[in-house]
């Protein structure tokens, strides 16, 4: 899973816009290591992003267990999140003008 979500990353064009929009406000266009300024930058957004998305990862695998230690909660929250599907879809059914 690891790698399908990196290589997804990776490939992913909006990532690479973002980059090309972003990251240079941040480079001196007139510096000598401008490579290495793009790098250290890159470096610095994957390492922070790496750091955010594995505390989601605890947190959420906590709340997961906590939630399954309650026995029926977790039950009645896929119930909600169905019927909350359902009415958006009896909704979008009804709005077709």
């Amino acid at each position: 899973m690891f790698w399908q979500g990196a290589l997804t990353n990776a490939l992913n064009p909006k990532v690479a816009l973002f980059f090309l929009a972003f990251l240079p406000q941040f480079v001196d266009a007139q510096g000598s290591d401008r490579a290495l300024a793009f790098v250290v930058l890159g470096v610095l957004f994957t390492v922070s992003g790496t750091v955010v998305n594995v505390i989601v990862a605890l947190a959420a695998g906590t709340l997961a267990r906590g939630l399954g230690a309650a026995g029926g909660v977790g039950t009645w929250l896929q119930r909600a999140a169905g019927a909350l599907f359902v009415g958006l879809g009896v909704k979008l059914a009804f709005s077709g003008r």
